[in-house]
């Protein structure tokens, strides 16, 4: 019994450190792309990736990493970014 205690505790604790760096990989990215889109000089692209940057920010901070990064990837479609 305290064997799967033990075995369930270390699951669930492993499992939160595999979930960590995904939510910091699309932070990492934002920083990445964000200077490039900020180079943008079609206003309307610019303006359009920033509120794409914006949304990406808010789902990081809700801890999404799937929203996340579709609006990142959306961002840098807009701005013509790699």
């Amino acid at each position: 019994m305290m064997y799967k205690l033990v075995a369930s505790a270390m699951t669930a604790a492993f499992m939160g450190v595999l979930a960590a760096p995904a939510i910091a990989d699309c932070s990492a990215d934002i920083a990445k792309a964000e200077p490039s889109i900020m180079k943008v000089t079609n206003a309307t692209k610019k303006a359009s990736a920033e509120k794409d940057i914006t949304k990406a920010r808010d789902a990081a901070a809700k801890k999404n990493e799937k929203q996340c990064m579709q609006f990142l990837t959306a961002a840098k479609k807009t701005a013509g970014v790699k």
